[in-house]
C-alpha cells in the first residue's frame, strides 16, 4: 500500500475518533443539564460530532483500510490530539446532574474544548494535506474536499450555538426585572 494512502487514511481515522469522543462529551452533558434548551443544543452538536465521526471514518476506509491506536493518533495529529480526547473524558466522568450555574462554569471549558481541538482548522489543514497527498497518490478527492468543507460549516455552528448557550446562562442568572422581554427566546433578542 502507498505510504501516503496509508497516512491519509490513518489521519482521517483519527479525526474520526477525535469526533466520536467529543460527540460523546456533549452528549453527557446533555444529560446532566436540566434545562431542556440547553440540554437540545448540546445534543445538536453531539449528533454533528457523532455524524463527521462516521463521514471521517467512511472516508479514511475508502482510501485504505488501516487501524490507529491512541499512540499513533497522537503522533499524527499532535499532542493536541491526546489532550482533547483526555478532557473529554475527564469532563464526562464528572457528576450526574449539573445545574445552569455549574454548566456556566463549563461553558469556558467547552469553548476551550472546541478551541483547542481546532476542528475547522484541523479539517482545512486536513483538507490542504489531502490536496497534495492526493495529487502524489492518485486519490481522487472531489468527494472528499466538499465533505470536509461542510464539516468546517459545522464546526463554525458548534461555537455560535456553544456562545448562544453561554448566552442563555447569563440571560437565565440575571434577576427577572433587568431580563429584556423575550429572554426566554435568546435568538429574539437584539
Amino acid at each position: 500500500m502507498n505510504k501516503a494512502k496509508k497516512k491519509t487514511a490513518q489521519h482521517l481515522l483519527c479525526s474520526s475518533i477525535l469526533e466520536e469522543n467529543v460527540a460523546t462529551a456533549y452528549r453527557s452533558f446533555a444529560s446532566k443539564t436540566e434545562n431542556s434548551l440547553i440540554k437540545l443544543l448540546l445534543l445538536f452538536i453531539s449528533y454533528d460530532s457523532l455524524k463527521h465521526s462516521k463521514t471521517l471514518l467512511k472516508l479514511s476506509q475508502n482510501i485504505a483500510k488501516t487501524e490507529s491506536t491512541t499512540e499513533q493518533c497522537e503522533i499524527i495529529l499532535g499532542k493536541a490530539w491526546k489532550n482533547a480526547v483526555t478532557q473529554a473524558h475527564r469532563e464526562m466522568l464528572k457528576k450526574e446532574k449539573i445545574t445552569d450555574q455549574e454548566l456556566a462554569s463549563l461553558i469556558d471549558k467547552m469553548i476551550n474544548l472546541e478551541s483547542f481541538l481546532g476542528e475547522e482548522y484541523l479539517t482545512i489543514l486536513q483538507l490542504k494535506t489531502l490536496e497534495l497527498v492526493a495529487k502524489d497518490s492518485e486519490i481522487d478527492l472531489t468527494g472528499t474536499k466538499k465533505i470536509l468543507e461542510w464539516i468546517v460549516e459545522d464546526e463554525k455552528r458548534h461555537e455560535a450555538t456553544i456562545m448562544m448557550i453561554k448566552r442563555i446562562i447569563t440571560e437565565h442568572k440575571q434577576p427577572t426585572s433587568s431580563r429584556p422581554a423575550f429572554a426566554a427566546h435568546p435568538s429574539l433578542n437584539p
